[in-house]
C-alpha cells in the first residue's frame, strides 16, 4: 500500500522531467543571463494539484485499477501548500513548463508499465 500522510489534500506543483531538462538547457545556453542567479523551477500555479485527492483518481484511471492506500498522521513540518514561483525564470529566460499534469502522469505511467523489471 501507498502511505498518504495527512489528508491527501496537500497541494504541490508538479513538473515533468522534460520541462526541467529544457530549463537546464536554456540556462546553459544563456550563461550571461543566469550567472550568479537563483531560479525557482517547478510547475508553478498552472500545474498545481492535490497530492492524492486529485492525483490518486488520475493514476487509478490510467492504471485501470483501485490503488490501495493507507493514511498516517501528518509529518512534522509538512506544508499544506507549496507552489513554486516561476515568474523570474519566465521573465528572464522565457521558460515555462509545457507538459500538462495529465500528459506527464500518462507518460510516466506508460514508461513504468513498459519497464516492469525495474519495479519488482
Amino acid at each position: 500500500d501507498i502511505t498518504i500522510y495527512g489528508d491527501g489534500k496537500q497541494v504541490r506543483d508538479v513538473l515533468f522531467i522534460d520541462d526541467l531538462v529544457n530549463a537546464y538547457l536554456l540556462a546553459a545556453a544563456n550563461p550571461e543571463k543566469v550567472a550568479g542567479k537563483i531560479y525557482n523551477v517547478g510547475g508553478g500555479p498552472d500545474l498545481a494539484m492535490s497530492v492524492w485527492a486529485e492525483f490518486g483518481p488520475m493514476l487509478e484511471q490510467y492504471l485501470g485499477k483501485v490503488i490501495p492506500v493507507r493514511y498516517a498522521d501528518w509529518r512534522p513540518g509538512d506544508q499544506p501548500v507549496y507552489i513554486s514561483d516561476i515568474r523570474k525564470i519566465a521573465a528572464e529566460l522565457g521558460w515555462t513548463p509545457t507538459i500538462s499534469v495529465r500528459e506527464g502522469v500518462k507518460q510516466l505511467v506508460d514508461w513504468v508499465s513498459s519497464h516492469p523489471d525495474l519495479f519488482k
